[in-house]
């Protein structure tokens, strides 16, 4: 859908896009691996695990960039996404 974005204001969007997948699937590993912390017990560790489904509702003045800064971290954690326009732009998501 047009938004009247000028396109090379969209293409620098779609960039950046593009460099959050790579930051994320170059990152993840590292940030979502287990922490050992030090406590009085005989091994304790913090330890990212996915939570599921996650919902995120979103205005579409930036399309891509809004849902692929969510879609990335929460896709890369083993999430689920599910993503639903805000209901004051809805002629925007058709």
């Amino acid at each position: 859908l047009e938004m009247g974005k000028p396109i090379k204001q969209a293409i620098a969007e779609v960039e950046k896009c593009a460099w959050v997948c790579e930051y994320y699937a170059e990152n993840a590993e590292a940030q979502l691996k287990d922490e050992i912390i030090k406590t009085d017990a005989h091994k304790s560790y913090v330890s990212y695990e996915p939570m599921g489904v996650v919902l995120a509702i979103m205005p579409w003045n930036y399309p891509f960039w809004q849902v692929f800064r969510f879609a990335a971290p929460a896709l890369m954690a083993g999430n689920i996404g599910v993503l639903k326009h805000a209901s004051n732009v809805f002629g925007s998501a058709l």
